[in-house]
């Protein structure tokens, strides 16, 4: 099996793994052929699905002739053809768009990188948070809420988003928002030292050509892969889920197969009670196109109910692992700035969805001041929230670092960090797989219907007070 350093090499050489591509498909079967060597059998559910993709030089920006920086496209928007659209500039200010207002022009919109106290999105086992605010362009381009659907029915004929509070080096290459279905309307995002030349433009109504020369790919293709490592004790109808997913857009989102195929050697060569179910999902940058609601797992989850349902006929589902962004540092190993802090490690986002679980994880964690999370009441990041969904206890890693979703060879990787989180991934599931009455595991506590409305009450004021400033 590859080094942990070979592994984040392998991943900067394929490139961002847009789900679908060729760099995605290598990569699953890569994984896949490391399972079947460790004498796993392998099995594949396939997705079909319409693949959109816009290569760097396919992307640009002009207004009044004179070239503006793209940072990125706005992945699953729309096209423009190679020839581009050519409009007047207009500015819509505030969080509520006026799109009927911008019909036949290109909206130049502003979308601020909001720092957002930890406890909006997060909740705590013992009132404390691993961080106090989060500042994370993924939160911040679902928080802007712009609906480019909304935007095209209005007669818009592309949108310009300006990055506010993000660093330029940041704002390149951000593949946001990745959760929307195709929305037939081209948008690209630009950096914040574009902004106020870009808005003044807007003012003025000067005239713009926006390139989005996108292309679509009806009947692409991507697999998800899975094995099973049967259990010879006594619980041996119950599983253990260890999840993550294949798509990414750099060597830590996603690495999570490094620490997948670590434990599934160490259960190929260590007997264990319960029956242990490796999943790695694909879809995670494309959710619209394996389920309706949650996150790739949901379709998995959907489509094996024998492997964990115990309304099914088959295993039931005790605990999961769900392992993302392993070794994250704070900084991409790019950053400029000379007190950057590019060693330092992004802090861990540890999620435990029981009281028992946030126990275990102060024992066996390979780091004792982490604060494992409990998931908020309208959101678990990342890929353990269709098991939080479906009731399962799990612990998952989903530490998020601003470059989380920048398509780049520049995402820093602490190799020390990320032998730790495996270790302590690969102690968890030691103890998961063995423990005798899975009463221990505790019970996951689904939200009500009212703090879920205290919850978005919380974020609606927030954002409010926002525009107010």
């Amino acid at each position: 099996m590859p080094t942990h350093a070979e592994h984040i090499d392998r991943l900067n050489a394929l490139g961002p793994r847009r789900s679908g591509n060729d760099a995605h498909r290598t990569l699953t079967d890569e994984v896949a052929a490391e399972l079947a060597t460790l004498g796993y059998r392998v099995e594949r559910d396939t997705h079909s699905f319409e693949r959109w993709d816009a290569a760097d030089d396919a992307v640009s920006l002009t207004v009044e002739g004179d070239a503006v920086e793209v940072a990125s496209a706005w992945p699953y928007s729309g096209e423009t053809g190679s020839s581009g659209v050519t409009a007047p500039l207009i500015l819509l200010p505030g969080r509520r768009k006026r799109w009927a207002s911008a019909a036949g022009r290109i909206a130049v919109i502003e979308v601020d990188n909001v720092e957002a106290p930890a406890s909006l999105v997060l909740d705590s086992w013992d009132g404390r948070f691993p961080f106090d605010a989060v500042a994370n362009p993924v939160i911040s381009s679902e928080l802007a809420g712009t609906d480019l659907t909304a935007a095209r029915a209005a007669g818009v004929v592309g949108v310009v988003a300006v990055w506010r509070g993000l660093d330029d080096h940041e704002a390149r290459g951000q593949y946001l928002p990745f959760t929307r279905p195709h929305q037939g309307l081209p948008a690209v995002w630009v950096p914040e030292s574009e902004g106020d030349g870009l808005v003044a433009a807007a003012r003025r109504g000067e005239t713009a050509t926006l390139v989005l020369d996108a292309t679509r790919h009806p009947g692409a293709t991507m697999d998800t892969v899975w094995a099973v490592s049967p259990g010879t004790g006594p619980h041996a109808d119950e599983s253990v889920l260890v999840v993550t997913h294949s798509d990414g857009g750099n060597a830590v989102e996603e690495n999570g197969f490094i620490g997948l195929l670590e434990l599934a050697r160490d259960a190929a060569g260590t007997p264990h009670d319960r029956t242990i179910v490796f999943v790695l999902v694909a879809g995670h940058l494309r959710i619209p196109a394996v389920t309706t609601h949650g996150q790739a797992t949901t379709a998995w989850l959907h489509a094996h109910p024998e492997l964990w349902s115990p309304a099914a006929s088959g295993l039931t589902a005790v605990a999961g692992l769900v392992i993302e962004h392993l070794g994250a540092k704070h900084r991409r190993d790019d950053d400029p700035s000379m007190d950057a802090g590019g060693d330092a490690a992004e802090p861990e986002l540890l999620y435990a969805t029981t009281r028992e679980f946030d126990a275990l994880v102060r024992t066996e964690w390979r780091n004792p001041a982490v604060r494992p999370v409990r998931p908020g009441a309208v959101v678990h990041l990342g890929e353990g929230e269709p098991l939080w969904e479906n009731g399962i206890p799990a612990i998952a890693l989903v530490t998020g670092p601003v470059s989380l979703l920048a398509e780049t060879a520049h995402a820093a990787v602490d190799f020390d960090l990320l032998t730790r989180q495996i270790d302590s991934f690969r102690a968890l599931q030691r103890h998961l797989a063995d423990a005798p009455d899975r009463a221990a595991f505790g019970t996951v506590r689904r939200p009500g219907r009212l703090r879920k409305l205290l919850a978005v009450a919380r974020i609606a004021w927030f954002l409010a007070r926002r525009a107010r400033r």
